[in-house]
């Protein structure tokens, strides 16, 4: 008997292709060895990232799963942050029950749209908007009609995805939030895959290792051409799907000679949260579990009410280093919360 799955070998010869012209568009981009390396790297671990988003969900049974690990940190996420993902048929109903923790922030964002529809940001509850128990207990209902208990979060039929955010300050005192979720109605029967169904997982997965490995030529590309600057972004231009409502940006790059270092000097938003961080040209962060690339409001010093941060790629002796690893440039965020005004800053390029 011969084996026939069209739409299965069609999405995997599209996954082969889109790697390889990824793979020559990284060679293209890269002004070092190192960029090419970690261009490399970010391309695979990107691929892994998307194998995990596309193929291995069940949104009939849907669970909360890290799209980060301890060091894969892709398409500019907050390293001082936990990211949680559960895929979701929008025609189904879910109860999202936990705690709130202490973290200083937590968020839940729904996207919507399937197959290679873009997707959007349908629903966003803050933890400001939930309702909390004593002992900080939430219970989220997520579907299309009102439910019996719980606060209902209506989603449409075509919702996708729900979003999990979590701001930490100091890993070494707050509690992270605790996730749960279950459908409304017990899960029917498992099915066999398909060769329809395999075939779109692994077409959608081409197109997200895409968008996830070109973030450098669709967030502020411009960016590259005019180092040592930052300037503001509100969420929505940075991509609504990709980013929380809440967080206003200050985004920017870097471009250092090995003695130089950029000083990053501003007054702190008046917010709950703010952190900065660095990244390579790919957005991916810079060894945080080994590396001070990023840092926090709880950790920053301030002195006369501002805090100065030094990025270099050597260690200059002051307070707010942050470390580059040697790289001659990148990207630097500057997030925060609650609607706050810009901050008033000034950057300038010194020698070590």
């Amino acid at each position: 008997m011969l084996a026939d799955a069209p739409k299965t070998l069609e999405g995997w010869s599209l996954v082969r292709t889109m790697l390889d012209d990824l793979a020559g568009q990284v060679q293209a981009d890269a002004e070092t060895g190192l960029e090419l390396v970690e261009g490399m790297r970010v391309l695979a671990r990107t691929t892994a990232l998307c194998s995990e988003l596309s193929l291995d969900v069940d949104p009939d049974k849907p669970w909360f799963f890290p799209m980060n690990t301890e060091v894969r940190y892709l398409g500019g996420p907050n390293p001082d942050g936990e990211y949680h993902l559960a895929m979701i048929d929008g025609r189904r109903g879910y109860r999202v029950r936990g705690k709130r923790g202490t973290v200083a922030y937590l968020g839940f964002q729904v996207l919507a749209g399937t197959g290679l529809t873009p997707r959007r940001q349908a629903v966003y509850v803050s933890d400001t908007e939930l309702d909390l128990d004593a002992d900080g207990g939430f219970d989220l209902v997520l579907s299309t009609t009102r439910p019996d208990s719980g606060q209902w979060v209506a989603i449409p039929e075509d919702a996708s995805a729900i979003i999990v955010r979590q701001y930490v300050g100091d890993r070494g005192v707050e509690i992270p939030a605790e996730l749960q979720i279950d459908p409304l109605e017990a899960p029917g029967p498992v099915t066999l895959p398909t060769d329809e169904q395999v075939g779109e997982q692994l077409t959608s997965m081409a197109w997200t290792i895409m968008k996830l490995a070109t973030l450098h030529k669709t967030i502020r590309p411009e960016l590259l051409t005019m180092p040592n600057e930052l300037v503001t972004a509100e969420a929505a231009a940075l991509g609504s799907a990709d980013t929380t409502p809440d967080n206003l940006y200050l985004i920017g790059t870097f471009r250092l000679e090995p003695s130089q270092a950029l000083v990053v000097d501003f007054v702190p938003p008046q917010s709950r949260y703010w952190s900065c961080t660095l990244e390579n040209i790919w957005h991916e962060c810079l060894e945080p579990r080994r590396r001070r690339s990023s840092i926090t409001n709880v950790h920053a010093a301030e002195k006369d009410g501002r805090v100065r941060l030094v990025v270099s790629g050597s260690d200059p002796g002051v307070p707010n280093w942050l470390d580059t690893g040697g790289r001659h440039r990148g990207f630097v965020i500057l997030r925060w919360l609650d609607g706050a005004a810009a901050p008033e800053l000034t950057t300038e390029v010194v020698d070590v």
